[in-house]
């Protein structure tokens, strides 16, 4: 007997991650490499705003000046991917 599929999971939000691109800093060498270590970084990233992606992300480098979050940075990697919030965590005081 087989173990039933899981539903998938249906997104109830778009979480949305920026990371500064800072010159001479980081091992990318790249922009494919700085999108795919932004990528690798987004669950943890997702995890600290109580949130948990459920699906593909969307990647792009873009100018710093055109978009919020970026803290004055020149350059930015925005990713973006469908998510749904993160389960309570049972912390006791």
């Amino acid at each position: 007997m087989t173990k039933p599929k899981p539903k998938p999971v249906t997104p109830t939000h778009t979480f949305r991650g920026v990371w500064p691109v800072v010159e001479g800093t980081g091992t990318a060498t790249t922009d494919a490499e700085l999108i795919l270590q932004a990528i690798g970084d987004l669950p943890s990233v997702a995890h600290r705003h109580n949130a948990t992606i459920v699906g593909p992300p969307r990647a792009c480098i873009a100018d710093g000046r055109r978009v919020p979050g970026s803290g004055g940075a020149l350059h930015v990697v925005v990713i973006e991917a469908p998510a749904v919030p993160a389960p309570a965590r049972n912390y006791h005081h």
